[in-house]
């Protein structure tokens, strides 16, 4: 890592402490500049603007993100199990993160759940050019597995397990629902896995 990305990767580390911290409109430049320990003309230089350093962060982390959940996708889908199809994709951030050089794992998590609840209208082209292609893929993988599942009842399984994953997942210290911070979260996550799919189940068997 040259000079140049070095700086980059030291920015977009703590654009995305700040911007998970206090949300995008809460996060200022000036406050992110002072975090990486650089001026701000430096961010204008490599990003531009507040909104130009959000999106590219971003589009950084969908390569790794993409990367180990495919990966990890692959490896599941060989072996013909839903629940391992399913673990395979929540885990993959957490357990096969490989560059923490601008974040890792799980800070990478937290900073895509909150910033999916509070600036989705930022969020929606980010992830259409960059995310979505590959989460297309693992959600195809899932309904592979249950022939009987109707689209519908799929995307009402995967709104609960969404919203169940990230507050196992993108939290330090309490939940959305006041409860400690999960202590395994690789074994939550596969529990998780496991009841999603004898949901789905249900659903597929009509």
């Amino acid at each position: 890592m040259n000079k140049s990305e070095a700086t980059k990767a030291q920015i977009m580390r703590a654009a995305i402490a700040q911007f998970t911290a206090l949300g995008y409109r809460g996060a200022a430049v000036r406050d992110i500049a002072q975090a990486a320990g650089v001026n701000i003309g430096l961010i204008r230089y490599h990003f531009g603007s507040k909104a130009d350093l959000y999106r590219d962060t971003l589009a950084f982390l969908a390569e790794q993100y993409n990367a180990v959940c495919l990966e990890a996708l692959a490896e599941a889908r060989a072996s013909g199990s839903a629940e391992e199809v399913i673990y395979s994709w929540l885990a993959a951030p957490i357990t096969r993160w490989r560059d923490a050089a601008v974040a890792d794992g799980e800070q990478v998590l937290a900073f895509l759940n909150k910033m999916g609840y509070e600036s989705p209208e930022l969020t929606r082209d980010v992830y259409e050019s960059h995310y979505s292609w590959a989460l297309q893929e693992w959600q195809q993988a899932v309904l592979d597995c249950f022939p009987g599942l109707s689209r519908t009842d799929w995307l009402w399984c995967l709104t609960s397990l969404r919203g169940m994953y990230f507050n196992l997942v993108a939290h330090d210290e309490f939940t959305l629902w006041g409860l400690p911070r999960i202590g395994d979260r690789e074994a939550a996550i596969r529990r998780l896995a496991s009841d999603m799919v004898a949901l789905l189940r249900t659903y597929a068997q009509g």
